[in-house]
């Protein structure tokens, strides 16, 4: 049996998922164990997710996927390099033979030619340039990447592939990569051809549903029948408010929120955050002392070389305190969010050369000595147990996670894992 990993967002899961697990199966056999590793709550653009990590657990597990594990929040809402890498290690940790990702360039060779070119120093003095120009840094690569013809490179979906690609080269690690090759349905996409029948990005998806109120009848071609009864049963939950005005309002609280916590503490404080420095401080201060509302505040600080998108997962990481020091690149634990039957059974077998913990393996297996111990427990089902064995500033981080949810959206953090009882 072969064993996959995804990273994804599911946000929500919609049929180009369906179509990759779908081919997944397909070229790799009907038993291919797949494992998901999703941002949870909180996403890379810097935003809440619309959806939370459980419906999103729930939507994976209805559709062939095996475990759903959490990408730790305070990786999940940076840049691709860190987001990619981290997502990369935790597939790796789980031993897991490949991971599976789209990308607009499917010949693996074509992108391991790009990563060797992108370690040379000339490569790197012509890019250090470009962006001393003016350019922003995804600009500069598009530039710099068309003097040796591969200008192209630069689309969403091969960045994240690069990334991927290069975490596995330079940090040695087992798993290897697969391409499916995306066709249609670029992932940030606003429109969508009137042709393209039952296809569209998560970006999209999400834009439809907002300006209907969080219906999601209008895209239901675009999503799995299972997914439409999750997001039907969200709608119905939600009390079918305006959604749009919803998420202004919750910019707005969050804005307010930024500024009592700049205004109120220190400069040596704030500096700790994580990807600030002084100018990043200067202009985000600036701006939040002259502007009103969130809108106000990205115009009055973005920038040539500060795209709004920067400012919003710096924003994240100062109300969530997300510092320099816990962005070390290393895994101090593993969240499993859900599985179902066949999950259950890998996550027993993994359990012969790892420590899986959960309530009763916690109380009945010892392990030999406090170095193993040290090593192997970084696999949990309860999130209670993170917090008994893990001491870390990470988990605190996650915990400010949960306490921002429950402040802006009224929901508590469920500890235990979501469990299908059946095999996909």
């Amino acid at each position: 049996m072969l064993k996959i990993g995804i990273v994804a967002e599911y946000n929500p899961f919609h049929n180009g998922h369906l179509y990759q697990i779908e081919e997944i199966k397909k070229r790799m056999g009907k038993d291919t164990l797949i494992v998901a590793v999703v941002s949870g709550d909180f996403v890379q653009r810097g935003e809440f997710s619309y959806f939370d990590k459980w419906q999103k657990t729930e939507m994976a597990l209805n559709h062939g996927v095996d475990i759903v594990v959490e990408l730790p929040l305070y990786y999940s809402v940076q840049n691709a390099e860190i987001f990619s890498r981290m997502s990369t290690k935790i597939l790796d940790y789980l031993e897991l033979d490949f991971q599976v990702f789209g990308a607009e360039e499917e010949d693996i060779e074509v992108l391991d030619r790009i990563i060797e070119l992108q370690e040379r120093e000339d490569y790197k003095k012509n890019l250090m340039e470009l962006m001393k120009k003016g350019n922003s840094y995804s600009t500069s690569q598009k530039l710099a990447l068309s003097e040796y013809g591969y200008g192209d490179a630069v689309k969403s979906n091969n960045i994240l592939a690069l990334e991927y690609m290069r975490t596995m080269k330079k940090e040695n690690l087992e798993i290897k990569p697969y391409i499916i090759k995306r066709e249609i349905s670029d992932y940030n996409e606003i429109e969508i051809e009137e042709e393209r029948k039952s296809i569209a990005s998560a970006t999209f998806i999400r834009e439809e549903m907002l300006k209907n109120s969080g219906n999601p009848e209008n895209i239901r071609k675009f999503i799995p029948e299972k997914t439409y009864e999750i997001l039907e049963r969200v709608y119905i939950s939600n009390g079918k408010d305006d959604e749009q005005q919803k998420w202004q309002n919750l910019k707005n609280s969050m804005f307010k929120f930024l500024k009592y916590k700049l205004l109120m503490g220190t400069k040596k404080e704030i500096i700790k955050i994580y990807d600030m420095n002084d100018e990043i401080y200067a202009r985000i201060y600036r701006g939040v002392s002259k502007s009103n509302t969130y809108e106000v505040f990205l115009k009055e600080v973005k920038s040539r070389n500060f795209s709004i998108k920067r400012i919003e997962r710096i924003v994240l990481n100062i109300l969530l305190n997300v510092t320099k020091k816990a962005v070390d690149f290393e895994l101090d634990y593993i969240r499993v969010l859900g599985f179902n039957q066949k999950g259950q059974e890998y996550l027993k077998q993994l359990k012969k050369d790892k420590k899986v913990f959960n309530e009763k393996s916690h109380k009945m297996e010892e392990l030999e000595t406090t170095e193993k111990k040290a090593n192997d427990e970084k696999i949990f089902v309860n999130w209670k147990n993170i917090e008994k064995n893990v001491h870390s500033e990470k988990v605190k981080i996650e915990k400010n996670g949960f306490l921002l949810k429950e402040l802006f959206f009224n929901k508590k953090e469920i500890l235990n894992p979501l469990i299908i009882n059946s095999k996909i």
